[in-house]
């Protein structure tokens, strides 16, 4: 689908506004909000794979638990409708997280993700795929690295 299309902008803003849901509804631990986000036959690689809303919800649980505070900024969305009710997007993350202990942990990473339109007119997370360019605060991380081309000279 091109830019041309009459539903071009409507889905762009719709993917967008998940995308910056799922930063929001993390960093304010709002776990309901934040599984409504995806579709119930979802997919997360953040390390390990989670499958389905449970899945999603145990791992946010945990992840949320680990930190006082987190806030994450979402930039560079691009969002590559694929027909009316489906879209890719690649969205880059600014990760901000205080640790219980009072250290700080940043990360900077990317969202990889394809989104479906529902029938309740939301469009949700199907499958999401975490990779990391770098990080602080921590010596291993566990997550994908974003890939790169190997330079020749």
């Amino acid at each position: 689908m091109d830019r041309s299309h009459p539903n071009y902008a409507q889905i762009v803003d719709g993917v967008t506004q998940t995308l910056l849901g799922y930063c929001q509804f993390l960093d304010e631990a709002r776990v309901d909000d934040f599984v409504d986000l995806f579709t119930e036959d979802c997919v997360m690689e953040e390390g390990r794979k989670a499958e389905g809303r449970q899945e999603i919800e145990r791992g946010v649980k945990r992840v949320i638990a680990l930190f006082q505070s987190t806030s994450h900024h979402l930039s560079n969305v691009r969002v590559t409708p694929i027909d009316t009710h489906s879209a890719d997007s690649l969205a880059y993350c600014y990760a901000w997280h205080l640790e219980h202990d009072g250290t700080h942990l940043e990360i900077w990473a990317r969202y990889v993700d394809r989104l479906r339109l529902e029938k309740d007119g939301r469009w949700r997370i199907q499958h999401r795929i975490v990779q990391v360019a770098g990080f602080r605060g921590r010596d291993k991380l566990g997550l994908p690295r974003v890939p790169r081309e190997e330079i020749k000279d």
